[in-house]
């Protein structure tokens, strides 16, 4: 499986290169980012004319108000660069049902990355993944496996960790995580956007293969989420369905982007009325 340079990525689909990049640090599923991001588009073709956003406190704290309005309402005040929006968003995602913990936190990134743009007029670029991540930093989950699916031998496993710790962190990376199968050893590990992926881990193959000849150059890599012990194992093992599959949300990881320029704004201003007056920035 091969690895992407995750910058080159970014920059294709921006079109541009790029300097200032914030992750967002909670992971958030991709059918959640992809729900949201596909009522965000309704949302914005159907509210084309307004310039100004009336949102009801009650409502968004009523039970008896559906979950779909609430994803809705939760929408409407992610475009706003008003710190009261972002308060309510904040306190919701609190006290909300665990259907709506995951869309209220996206709802929270992309009001914050409002509020920031807004107090920094900067073209920042906004990334939010599967995983997360921290800083310049994505989160990833690796997958990296013996020639022949030969079982591991300690000495292996202990070269193995080393290569791994020793190889990211000379990449300015951090490893969080590294779990030893018979086969195939998974590393959860934050890399910085500025490094490739495929340097990395060609470095580890090469390195400890030099000491043992005992790695495939098969790799699974991705920043959507921690694949199972059957996903991976399918995925060795080439089974043609699950690897479609794979790839398929791979290609659809990115997420969300936001892209923020001066003439991105939306909506600016908020009716005072619906909010407590905490206007204290985060």
């Amino acid at each position: 499986m091969k690895e992407k340079d995750i910058k080159k990525l970014l920059q294709n689909k921006l079109k541009k290169s790029f300097s200032n990049v914030k992750i967002f640090e909670e992971g958030i599923d991709l059918e959640t980012q992809l729900e949201f991001e596909k009522m965000t588009k309704l949302f914005i073709e159907n509210n084309k004319e307004k310039t100004e956003v009336f949102i009801s406190e009650n409502d968004l704290f009523n039970e008896s108000i559906e979950t779909e309005f609430k994803k809705n309402i939760l929408i409407e005040l992610s475009f706003s660069d008003d710190v009261k929006a972002y308060r309510l968003i904040e306190r919701f995602q609190n006290e909300c049902i665990p259907e709506l913990k995951k869309w209220a936190a996206l709802a929270l990134q992309k009001s914050r990355a409002h509020i920031e743009h807004s107090l920094s007029n900067e073209d920042k670029v906004y990334i939010s993944s599967g995983l997360g991540g921290l800083g310049d930093k994505l989160r990833y989950f690796f997958v990296l496996s013996a020639k022949d699916d030969l079982l591991f031998s300690d000495l292996h496993k202990n070269i193995l960790k080393k290569e791994i710790e020793f190889t990211i962190s000379k990449y300015q990376g951090i490893v969080e995580d590294i779990l030893f199968y018979d086969y195939y050893v998974t590393i959860v590990c934050l890399v910085s956007l500025h490094h490739s992926l495929d340097k990395i881990f060609k470095n580890i193959l090469d390195d400890c293969n030099e000491l043992g000849d005992f790695l495939s150059d098969r790799v699974i890599a991705t920043n959507t989420e921690k694949i199972n012990e059957d996903t991976i194992e399918k995925i060795l093992n080439e089974d043609p369905e699950t690897i479609q599959s794979f790839e398929q949300n791979e290609e659809s990881d990115f997420f969300g982007i936001d892209n923020f320029d001066d003439d991105d704004e939306y909506f600016d201003d908020f009716d005072d009325d619906d909010f407590d007056d905490d206007d204290t920035p985060f």
